[in-house]
């Protein structure tokens, strides 16, 4: 069991103490009680039944935060603390783990959170009737509830990743209560219920989302604020306008030109989190003509992926072959990655013998549309048309679900292990499979970095695994996975953020 405790964090290691540093430190000032926080996203929200939005972007993520938890955390160096769950702990092969649940819990109508709860509600989204397509993300088979504080997860076989897989919000580790879900049917993806730090107090659509402090909150230390309101702004730079104004104290940002400003200025904080993942160009290999390897491949070698970043980024953002990064502790000697070559690149397409053209689905943000104009660009060397397709966030997101697309801008976000995505974005049979993507090698390398409890095993498999895809040109890796967030000066606490998510649950504002 040494593997388990070393790596995932057992009960053990969560009770752990700290140890002190070994020089003197200035006490860290207490949070202050009170106030209101208003933040800046990037898009509106789908809406809070993960079943019926399918799928939370960073922006939802942000705002169901505020009312939803997860069964663990992470705190920012990576560390399992408890939640919901007091501790996760496995049998001797990993293809069990029981979670002891948080006592005195109550969802925000007064009602009991139990052990109940948690199985119905992951249960509810494994079910295939309910085809939800996120269940991709998840190696669980089913999730028992043998007393009010003890659920037990089932796994399609042994996983090591669990606990860590379900310790970050994401759309089917935040839980909801399904009862309650069930009983107001469409009307309760637009009004959420949780057990979170806030509770709902009203949403206008595409304007804003306003939550309030949860009195009986399990945590009596938390929230420090009163109100937080979160508000959709797609324009990054009306989005940094107003945080510089004020009438917004913190915004997520991807914009290089926002954020180098904003390091420069004095009234503003800039946070950042290097996770794995990665900012990709998807291709669908279901369509023509991405559905021929020399087309995929040519499209490969004329994108120059890391100049682009250089200047896109200004720096920002540094290109890497593969979305693991840092956190994951996989490092790949040879990722097999297809070097920078236009005129091979030019080969491949007369090889291929007919005209290419292509059509790129981005967000109609100056992000998006900056990324495909260099992208077309790089294209026209090689040989190949491309069009720009502009859509807002959700449509972009709904194209890609359903393989209606050539070419798209995506993220594979943060996740504190590389299982659920990888396995959901490669997999055959993943719904989340969008590419169309399929591989018999690539579906036994994903089962082996999903079961095996061996982590050098796991390493070796995620390393030839992105030496196929490399090869194949399946996803092209076009900036590492680095989340940036802005604050007015006075902002505390915001802890790290993962998956781009902006979390406020021990947040509060200095004098």
């Amino acid at each position: 069991m040494a593997l388990f405790s070393r790596r995932f964090g057992l009960v053990a290691a969560i009770a752990a103490a700290v140890a002190a540093p070994a020089f003197a430190q200035a006490p860290a000032p207490a949070p202050v009680r009170g106030g209101a926080l208003t933040i800046g996203v990037e898009s509106d929200f789908e809406g809070f039944d993960p079943i019926r939005a399918g799928v939370y972007s960073n922006s939802t993520v942000t705002a169901a935060s505020l009312f939803y938890e997860t069964l663990m955390r992470l705190d920012d160096q990576g560390n399992l603390l408890p939640a919901l769950a007091l501790s996760m702990t496995p049998n001797e092969d990993g293809s069990v783990w029981t979670a002891k649940i948080r006592p005195n819990v109550k969802w925000h109508d007064g009602s009991p959170f139990t052990a109940q709860a948690v199985a119905d509600h992951f249960n509810r989204l494994l079910d295939p009737a309910n085809r939800f397509a996120g269940r991709a993300y998840l190696a669980i088979d089913k999730v028992e509830a043998p007393d009010d504080l003890t659920a037990v997860f089932k796994m399609r076989g042994p996983n090591a990743a669990l606990p860590r897989t379900l310790a970050q919000p994401t759309v089917v580790t935040l839980i909801i209560p399904v009862k309650i879900a069930q009983e107001k049917g469409a009307d309760y993806n637009r009004n959420p219920v949780g057990t979170g730090p806030f509770v709902f107090k009203e949403w206008r659509a595409a304007d804003r989302l306003v939550a309030e402090r949860n009195p009986d909150y399990w945590d009596k230390d938390k929230p420090y604020l009163d109100r937080v309101t979160v508000r959709p702004l797609p324009d990054s730079d009306a989005r940094y306008a107003s945080l510089v104004k004020g009438d917004v104290q913190v915004i997520w940002e991807d914009r290089a030109e926002n954020i180098v400003k904003a390091k420069k200025d004095k009234n503003l904080r800039v946070l950042s989190w290097v996770g794995s993942g990665a900012l990709v160009i998807p291709l669908n290999t279901q369509r023509e003509p991405l559905n021929d390897k020399r087309v995929r491949q040519a499209v490969s070698m004329a994108l120059n992926r890391k100049g682009n970043a250089a200047v896109l980024t200004q720096g920002l953002r540094p290109v890497h072959d593969d979305p693991y990064g840092p956190s994951s502790g996989i490092e790949c000697k040879d990722t097999g990655a297809l070097k920078y070559d236009p005129e091979a690149a030019r080969k491949l397409i007369a090889d291929y013998g007919k005209p290419v053209k292509l059509t790129m689905t981005v967000t109609a943000t100056p992000r998006g549309r900056e990324g495909a104009q260099v992208f077309q660009a790089d294209m026209k060397k090689a040989g190949i048309d491309v069009e720009i397709k502009p859509v807002d966030q959700t449509q972009l997101v709904k194209e890609a679900l359903s393989r209606d697309f050539q070419v798209t801008g995506w993220r594979i976000i943060d996740l504190a292990d590389v299982d659920p995505q990888m396995f959901a974005n490669f997999h055959s049979k993943s719904p989340i499979n969008f590419s169309g993507y399929n591989n018999a090698e690539v579906d036994r390398l994903l089962l082996v970095g999903r079961t095996s409890l061996d982590e050098n095993k796991r390493k070796a498999a995620y390393c030839d695994l992105i030496k196929i895809l490399n090869d194949d040109a399946v996803w092209l890796w076009s900036g590492s996975n680095i989340d940036f967030a802005i604050t007015r000066a006075n902002v505390r606490g915001i802890p790290a953020l993962r998956g781009g998510a902006v979390q406020v649950e021990g947040a509060w504002l200095a004098k």
